[in-house]
C-alpha cells in the first residue's frame, strides 16, 4: 500500500545532499550497531581502551563476550603491548577524528581482519580495510539517534524499526525555541533511553534527517573554526591539536587544569568531558585517561558558529585561565 495522500503535512526538510555511507548498515545507534556485530561475530573477547565512553562496555557484556583494556599514551597510541589471539577483536578509538594517521599505522601492524574503528567521535573519516567501523552521526547535528555500521561481517538487519525517534526530537526542538538549558534534562533522559537495547534499525525520521544535511558546508565549517583555534590559543600540551583539516569533533584543549569546565559554563559556554566517569588502569591522577576525562576541554567548533562565537570562546578561555 503506497503511503498517504493527501491531509496534512509533515515536517518540511530542506533539500540536502543524501546520507554520507549509502552502503552502511543502520541502526538505531552506534552501540546497538557494535552489539550487533559482537553477537554475530562471536569473538572470544575484544580489546578495549580505558580511555572510551562507558556505555561502549554495554554491548559486550550483553553478548556475552570477555572485555580486556588497555591503555594509551599522550599520543593516543596504544600503551601496551598486546598479543591478539586468533579469536580476539581489538577495538581502537579515532578520538576527537584526529587519529586517521594513527589508525593507518595500527593497521599494518595488527591482523586488520579483527580491527574494528570506533569512528563515533570522526563522522567524516572513511572507513578503513578493516573488519568494521562505527559511526554516531548524533554527536556532530541535531539528530535524536542513529547509528552506522560498515562491515566484512554478515551482521544481518533487525527485523524491528526503532520508534521512539520521536519522543528524542523533543529537547532539540525545545533547545530550538527556548534555549540549552530549557532542554537539558529532556537531551538527558532521550539519551538514556538508548541504553540495554537490542539492535533495532534506524527509525524513518532519523534516515529522512541525515539525507537533508548540507556535509560539505559543515565540513568546511568545522575546519575553519578548528583552525582558528588552534591559531588563537597557546598553551594546549596535546599534540593532536596540530593537526587541522580534519572536520574533528572538538578542538581538544589540554593544560592540565580540573576548573575550567565550570568557568566556561559560567559564560554559558558548555563543554563535555569525555568521558567524566572514567578512570585509567590505576583510577588515579597517575592515569593519562584520568587526566583526559577532568582536564581536557572539548572546545565546540561545530558548523553552527563562526568567527564570533570561536572570539568569544576563546577570550573567556583566557580570562579563565588568568584569574587563577
Amino acid at each position: 500500500m503506497p503511503d498517504a495522500i493527501g491531509g496534512y503535512f509533515e515536517l518540511e526538510l530542506p533539500p540536502g545532499q543524501g546520507e554520507l555511507y549509502p552502503d552502511a548498515l543502520r541502526f538505531q545507534s552506534a552501540r546497538a550497531a557494535f552489539f550487533a556485530l559482537l553477537e554475530t561475530g562471536r569473538p572470544k573477547r575484544i580489546w578495549m581502551p580505558w580511555y572510551n565512553c562507558e556505555t561502549m562496555l554495554e554491548p559486550p557484556a550483553m553478548a556475552g563476550v570477555e572485555v580486556r583494556r588497555y591503555r594509551i599514551d599522550e599520543q593516543f597510541n596504544i600503551a601496551d603491548d598486546i598479543e591478539i589471539d586468533s579469536r580476539d577483536w581489538i577495538l581502537y578509538v579515532n578520538y576527537f577524528g584526529l587519529c586517521d594517521e594513527r589508525i593507518d599505522r595500527l593497521l599494518e601492524r595488527l591482523p586488520r581482519e579483527r580491527v574494528v574503528i570506533d569512528n563515533s567521535q570522526a563522522l567524516f573519516s572513511a572507513p578503513r580495510d578493516c573488519l568494521a567501523t562505527l559511526y554516531s552521526p548524533r554527536k556532530f547535528f541535531g539528530l535524536p539517534d542513529g547509528g552506522y555500521l560498515v562491515t566484512r561481517v554478515g551482521v544481518p538487519i533487525p527485523d524491528e524499526q526503532d520508534n521512539g525517534s520521536v519522543e528524542r526530537t523533543t529537547p532539540l526542538l525545545t533547545r530550538l525555541d527556548r534555549g540549552a538549558e530549557a532542554g537539558y534534562a529532556g537531551i538527558q533522559a532521550a539519551r538514556a533511553t538508548l541504553r540495554g537495547q537490542r539492535p533495532k534499525r534506524m527509525s524513518t525520521l532519523t534516515q529522512r534527517l541525515l539525507a537533508h544535511i548540507d556535509y560539505p558546508s559543515a565540513i568546511e565549517r568545522r575546519n575553519r573554526n578548528f583552525e582558528r583555534y588552534h591559531r588563537l590559543l597557546g598553551g594546549n600540551e596535546l599534540p593532536l591539536a596540530t593537526q587541522s583539516g580534519h572536520a574533528a569533533l572538538c578542538y581538544p584543549f589540554w593544560n592540565r587544569r580540573s576548573d575550567l569546565h565550570a568557568k566556561l559554563a559560567a559564560k554559558r559556554i558548555f563543554v563535555p568531558r569525555y568521558w567524566p566517569n572514567i578512570r585509567g588502569e590505576s583510577g588515579t591522577a597517575e592515569d593519562f585517561e584520568f587526566r583526559m576525562s577532568t582536564e581536557c576541554l572539548a572546545l565546540p567548533c561545530d558548523h553552527r558558529y563562526g568567527p564570533n562565537e570561536i572570539d568569544y570562546v576563546v577570550a573567556a578561555l583566557r580570562a579563565a585561565i588568568e584569574a587563577s
